[in-house]
């Protein structure tokens, strides 16, 4: 991944992944597996976060941040894919977590 196509991906990664968690629960095989996770309300994940306009900004910014902290002070040699990598993990554990936090017992 050279530089441009990194600038691509880092423009709509946080869209892109809210997607891609949504399709990543239709997939999912194992039936208790997916009730779970549509209990949880990954499920609607996308729909959820972009109609709560301050955990949107909170999760752009976020990751705005992330990729700041992981080009700073780095030499030409950047392994783009990583980062990439290391940010989605991030934004699945941030959506998992806003989820289990939206949830009443």
């Amino acid at each position: 991944m050279n530089v441009q196509e990194f600038e691509k991906r880092a423009e709509s990664i946080v869209e892109d992944e809210l997607k891609n968690i949504k399709t990543m629960v239709k997939k999912i095989p194992d039936s208790g597996a997916k009730n779970e996770a549509d209990q949880l309300g990954l499920s609607t994940i996308d729909k959820d976060i972009k109609s709560n306009p301050h955990a949107f900004n909170v999760l752009k910014n976020f990751v705005a941040n992330m990729i700041i902290e992981q080009l700073k002070d780095k030499s030409d040699n950047i392994n783009y894919e990583n980062i990439i990598k290391d940010i989605i993990s991030h934004i699945m554990t941030f959506c998992v977590g806003y989820k289990a936090a939206m949830i009443k017992p």
